[in-house]
């Protein structure tokens, strides 16, 4: 049951991106597309990696994974904090709708990260 919400979580991860460059995310506007887009990148690498390794059956990919559903949850609830709070979603805190579905997905991610993960 793994991989197949590992997939629902990158799949999640970019349309979240592009949902971010969509509302114009205020982080965006401060770094610029290109800069917001190579720094996405290199962060969107990093699950695509832990993926390769968890397939294959690799305790430690499996805990850093934990770490990255965990943060893709919380950062899912941060977005849509702060776009309630300050009432900004364009040129403020885009993110929230995909934010949903990214903590919809961390949290079953999670439990089978943890009951799957290998003894060695």
């Amino acid at each position: 049951m793994v991989k197949p919400l590992y997939i629902l979580m990158l799949v999640g991860h970019a349309v979240h991106v592009l949902e971010e460059i969509h509302g114009r995310f205020l982080i965006l506007n401060k770094l610029g597309l290109a800069r917001f887009l190579i720094i996405n990148f290199a962060l969107f690498c990093i699950p695509l990696v832990l993926f390769y390794f968890v397939s294959n059956e690799k305790k430690r990919a499996y805990r850093f994974s934990l770490i990255y559903a965990g943060f893709m949850g919380l950062q899912a609830i941060g977005h849509n904090i702060a776009a309630t709070v300050t009432g900004r979603y364009f040129d403020g805190f885009a993110g929230g709708y995909s934010g949903i579905g990214l903590l919809i997905i961390s949290m079953p991610l999670i439990y089978y990260l943890c009951k799957d993960m290998p003894n060695s």
